[in-house]
């Protein structure tokens, strides 16, 4: 019986994807990503609960990954984005990007997969940047403006 309940308790563990799965920070709704209302181009996935504050922001890269962290602003509430941002650089130039969540104790450089970085602030921002300029590919078919996501949820795959 105890060898069941193990197993149907593996079902709740998210499993590695094929290629770099970047997984949701937090739960939400997308509030942009290639563009703007405005029209002008964003090229990021942002999600906002409407809860500053609540919601922990996770690293949501799979994979045991170094986090540069960045503070810009000690802000405690979502009047503006922080600026505040979490960057992981690959060896090719390529680079990862977190960024808006308030400061908290867990708000430091570290090694980790899918760690608390910060609370969620005004929005969150996922950036990919390829050969110096933001990519779209990796959330492209898999999350659209609109949607409501659940934390752990894929939103794209980074190649």
């Amino acid at each position: 019986m105890r060898t069941l309940a193990a197993l149907a308790s593996l079902a709740l563990i998210p499993t590695a994807l094929a290629g770099n799965g970047v997984m949701a920070p937090h739960p939400g709704t997308v509030t942009a990503t290639t563009y703007n209302t405005d029209g002008s181009f964003h090229g990021a996935v942002d999600i906002s609960s409407g809860r500053c504050g609540y919601w922990g922001v996770q690293t949501a890269f799979v994979g045991s990954l170094f986090w540069n962290v960045t503070i810009n602003s000690t802000a405690t509430n979502c009047a503006a984005p922080t600026g505040n941002v979490a960057v992981h650089n690959f060896a090719d130039g390529r680079s990862y990007r977190i960024v808006d969540f308030l400061k908290t104790p867990a708000s430091v450089d570290k090694t980790c997969d899918r760690c608390t970085i910060g609370d969620e602030g005004l929005r969150t921002h996922v950036q990919y940047n390829k050969n110096g300029t933001k990519d779209t590919s990796w959330y492209s078919g898999v999350t659209t403006k609109g949607e409501a996501i659940s934390a752990g949820e894929m939103i794209g795959v980074i190649d």
